[in-house]
C-alpha cells in the first residue's frame, strides 16, 4: 500500500471526523459535540466554515488530526461516493466502518513502516533490533486502543 493512501484527503471526504466523532470542551476544543452529531462549523459541502481560524477559536484538536486515509476510503470506496447526507440511513453504519477503517490504517501505516525500515535494521543491527521496535509500536497502538474505548471512541484518540 502507498502511503499516500495512509494520508488523509479531505476533499474526498464526507467531513466524516467532524460528524462521527466525539468530542469534549476541552483545551483542544471549544465546545461538546456528540458522536454522530455534525459540528456546528460544518458547512455544506462538507467543509470547515471556521478552518482558516481553528486554532485561534479554539479548536485545534481539529487542526492536528489526521485519520489516516479512512475518510476518503470510507467516502469514496465503501460508500462509492455517496454521503451520509444523500442516504441518512446509512450514517450509523458509515460512522461504524470510519471508526473500525481508521484502526485498520493506523496498522498499515505500521505495518508500511516496518516493511520500509526493518530490512534497512536488519543489516545494521541484525533480526534483534527489528523486533523490538515493532513490538514497542503494537504496544502503543493497543495503549491508545485501550484508552480510545475508555473514552468512547473520542477524537483524535
Amino acid at each position: 500500500m502507498a502511503t499516500s493512501e495512509l494520508t488523509a484527503d479531505c476533499a474526498n471526504c464526507f467531513a466524516l471526523c467532524c460528524v462521527a466523532l466525539a468530542f469534549t470542551r476541552s483545551a483542544d476544543f471549544a465546545f461538546d459535540k456528540g458522536a454522530g452529531d455534525p459540528c456546528r462549523n460544518l458547512l455544506d459541502d462538507f467543509r470547515c466554515g471556521v478552518h482558516p481560524e481553528l486554532r485561534q477559536i479554539g479548536m485545534r484538536g481539529c487542526t492536528v488530526f489526521d485519520c489516516g486515509g479512512a475518510g476518503q476510503k470510507v467516502s469514496q470506496h465503501t460508500y462509492a461516493g455517496v454521503s451520509w447526507r444523500e442516504n441518512p440511513a446509512s450514517s450509523g453504519e458509515m460512522f461504524a466502518v470510519f471508526a473500525i477503517m481508521r484502526e485498520l490504517h493506523e496498522l498499515l501505516w505500521y505495518l508500511t513502516e516496518a516493511v520500509e525500515v526493518a530490512p534497512r535494521l536488519a543489516a545494521e543491527q541484525g533480526q534483534r533490533a527489528v523486533r523490538r521496535p515493532l513490538r514497542r509500536g503494537v504496544g502503543q497502538h493497543h495503549r491508545r486502543r485501550a484508552a480510545a474505548l475508555g473514552q468512547g471512541q473520542r477524537a483524535g484518540g
